[in-house]
């Protein structure tokens, strides 16, 4: 089982090219195009790597094999805390069908 670690990630902080599978508000992996004014979208990465890219915030860390992860009840509301006990709970079920 892989230790792929999620994590949130600023719009900002996702360079053009990264490393790292990263999801979108809409859980999609093509990057929009955000319009002055509009507020970034949610943004969730995953990776394998033994450390996080920098400004980026740890979730949980698991084995699933990176479907994007369970989206946020409001989108354009999100509670850091509240999402990533949600993530942990994803990630846990998949941790409870490997035992």
């Amino acid at each position: 089982m892989s230790n792929q670690k999620y994590f949130l990630i600023a719009f900002e902080d996702v360079p053009a090219d990264p490393c790292y599978t990263t999801w979108f508000a809409t859980w999609s992996t093509e990057r929009p195009t955000v319009a002055p004014g509009m507020a970034p979208p949610l943004v969730v990465g995953v990776t394998s790597a033994a450390a996080l890219p920098a400004g980026a915030v740890l979730l949980d860390a698991g084995g699933k094999d990176p479907p994007p992860p369970p989206p946020p009840l409001a989108a354009s509301v999100v509670c850091q805390s509240d999402y990533q006990k949600l993530v942990g709970l994803w990630l846990a079920g998949d941790r409870d069908e490997d035992e």
